[in-house]
């Protein structure tokens, strides 16, 4: 590596290595001792100034501070002393990069001299790592990366060089010892070529894809993907590679940089229309891979400018129209939102912003919009989904909420027009178990927006999903335990999407304390019928209250009589009281007087019901009572 006194021609400074775009954004390191070439920053400046030699030889910049063999090749090139010069003109060090690198050159060979790396095989790794790294400081981490650099000295291209030294890496955890591989596969990958290489020159959309799954970890490494990528993605799962992801997420970039396009225009896209929509969305994909949960970017700023530069060059003033040609109402809403949330310039979000409320404010939005579906339930579904984009989007909170209530009056008026809870709400007792099911399915699949309408579909499903003849409709009427828990659970969850609680009467154990035998094997009659997983009864209120004493007394409602030997109903009431003010209880009383009840409801009574009752009007008691403990909760 040392420079000779010979000048070059002008031609050879122009032939120097380029940087490459992600490795320019850097300023030069200012290395003014040997060592200081060796730190990271040094090594990132030889990379950065001796590219084209490095490529041109599969070689990277600890290869070649490291062998003396790649020193001399490098030195006796036509374009060394035009990268030295240019060197000492990015550190603005004039003649200092001559003596600097001869120093280096006989450094490496004193310091090989007097430590020969040894020749090892891979298994053998660990063992060498620790030998070398005990020497201590920095001549420890030297002797490593000689001995790495020798090992693979024997490989002829980046992708058999990352080969090797990810078969390395598999026989250890240790940091130390990973740490120089590390170093090695980075500036591998920070090559173009080295890039190519070891991907096999996948295409630019796949290239990007790759890269993008090794930094976000966020999907499997597809089974196609190239040998050296799929080991990648193991070794980045298995141990932190902070580094190696830093070089990733530069290469990401300065492929970025490149002309090359996802996708191709289509023969019948006269003007390029769908081709750009699809590199919108394309882009779009990847901003939102690249974010973490804090809306950061992996690589930071210099990840998000390299996805502005290029949105840029698709999204402006004059584009945005033009970027939504062709498309429906709600389909231009859509990549208006896609577009919003990207990282966009300043004027180009501006005028994202300024096209999408020109959408919400113009007369006919409402009829513009609904005409985008046809079936009844599609375009509930279709407001609700337009609603979620402008909840979700970029607007601040208060112009998302005055948008979403705008998209959720549209929708509360389209519930009257279109009678759509009508059936339920003229219903003077049970509606139709399908039409109640209609609509819980319409909650469950999100259709509802939040606000008016929300309100209103959950009053009709309280209402009727909470009646025995629907709740035997649905679940009594499974052909077996398994499918009517899955009845349950689907229940439950489509009702929770409208803030409706339900009750799973399976779970549900009820105590019925009675103390005349008739009446209390007639309840808890009813309450098996009804499908109560567990009932149990006492005699009086003294054994109800041993029964609820008991350690795996777990009761979810009472049904009590009133008049009962040792203890009575509402002294029992008093006393599950002082350690259960949230237990549901029922008192069941042929003393249906207004002192009665206001003595029961004084003690927090969840309800009452007067003998003689029916079976209908038991279960009707039943179900408030649960349903407005659900309600609580």
């Amino acid at each position: 590596m040392e420079s000779s006194t010979r000048q070059d021609d002008p031609s050879a400074a122009r032939a120097a290595a380029d940087p490459a775009p992600d490795e320019a954004d850097g300023a030069a390191p200012a290395c003014r001792e040997p060592a200081d070439f060796y730190a990271p920053a040094g090594r990132d400046g030889v990379g950065r100034f001796c590219r084209r030699f490095l490529d041109e030889n599969a070689l990277t910049a600890t290869e070649l501070l490291h062998h003396p063999r790649h020193q001399t090749a490098l030195s006796n090139t036509a374009t060394f002393v035009a990268i030295l010069t240019q060197a000492e003109r990015a550190m603005d060090r004039k003649g200092a990069m001559t003596p600097l690198a001869n120093e280096i050159a006989r450094l490496t060979r004193e310091r090989l001299k007097e430590n020969p790396p040894p020749d090892f095989l891979t298994d053998a790794y660990p063992g060498v790592a620790a030998e070398l790294l005990s020497t201590g400081g920095f001549l420890g981490r030297f002797l490593l990366d000689a001995a790495v650099t020798q090992h693979i000295a024997v490989c002829r291209s980046f992708v058999e060089k990352a080969g090797s030294l990810l078969e390395l890496a598999e026989t250890t955890a240790h940091p130390d010892a990973l740490a120089s591989i590390e170093r090695l596969l980075g500036e591998i990958l920070l090559s173009d070529a080295g890039t190519a290489s070891c991907a096999r020159d996948a295409p630019f959309a796949v290239l990007i894809d790759l890269i993008v799954t090794l930094v976000a970890v966020d999907r499997p490494m597809p089974d196609d993907a190239p040998p050296v990528f799929r080991r990648l993605d193991a070794l980045m799962r298995r141990v932190p590679m902070p580094g190696l992801r830093d070089a990733l997420a530069a290469a990401f970039r300065r492929e970025m940089a490149k002309p090359a396009c996802f996708t191709i225009a289509s023969a019948g896209d006269m003007f390029g229309i769908e081709a750009v929509q699809r590199e919108i969305l394309a882009l779009s994909d990847l901003s939102a891979r690249l974010r973490d949960r804090d809306g950061n970017y992996v690589g930071g700023a210099r990840t998000e400018a390299a996805l502005q530069r290029r949105t840029a060059l698709l999204v402006n003033e004059d584009t945005v129209p033009e970027i939504t040609r062709g498309r429906n109402y709600v389909q231009k809403l859509r990549i208006l939102f896609v577009l919003q949330k990207m990282p966009l310039s300043p004027s180009a979000g501006k005028a994202v912003n300024d096209y999408l409320k020109s959408f919400f404010d113009s007369r006919d939005f409402a009829g513009r919009l609904l005409d985008c579906w046809k079936e009844r339930n599609e375009k509930l579904k279709g407001l609700a989904e337009v609603q979620r984009m402008v909840l979700s989007s970029a607007f601040p909170e208060e112009e998302r909420e005055y948008l979403g209530g705008q998209i959720d009056d549209i929708q509360n008026a389209f519930l009257r027009t279109q009678r759509v809870l009508a059936p339920l709400i003229q219903a003077k007792d049970d509606a139709p178990a399908d039409a109640v099911l209609d609509i819980v399915r319409l909650a469950g699949d999100g259709a509802i927006c939040s606000g008016k309408s929300r309100l209103a579909v959950a009053r009709v499903l309280y209402r009727h999903c909470h009646r025995p003849r629907f709740v035997r409709h649905v679940l009594l009427n499974a052909p077996g335990a398994k499918e009517r828990a899955a009845r349950a659970a689907w229940l439950r969850q489509s009702l929770a999407m409208v803030g409706v609680p339900f009750i799973d009467l399976a779970a549900q154990q009820v105590l019925v304390v009675d103390d005349e035998e008739g009446p209390r094997a007639f309840v808890a009659s009813v309450l098996r019928e009804l499908g109560i997983g567990r009932v149990d009864t006492a005699a009086d209120g003294q054994e109800a209250l041993e029964r609820l004493q008991a350690e795996d007394a777990a009761y979810d409602l009472i049904v009590c009589d009133w008049m009962m030997p040792r203890l009575n109903g509402l002294d029992l009431l008093k006393r599950v009281r002082e350690s259960r003010g949230d237990l549901p209880f029922l008192m069941v009383t042929a003393l249906a007087t207004l002192d009665a009840v206001k003595r029961a409801l004084a003690h927090h009574v969840s309800g009452y019901i007067a003998k003689p009752f029916t079976p209908d009007q038991l279960e009707e008691k039943i179900f408030l009572v649960l349903a407005q403990k659900g309600a609580g909760e």
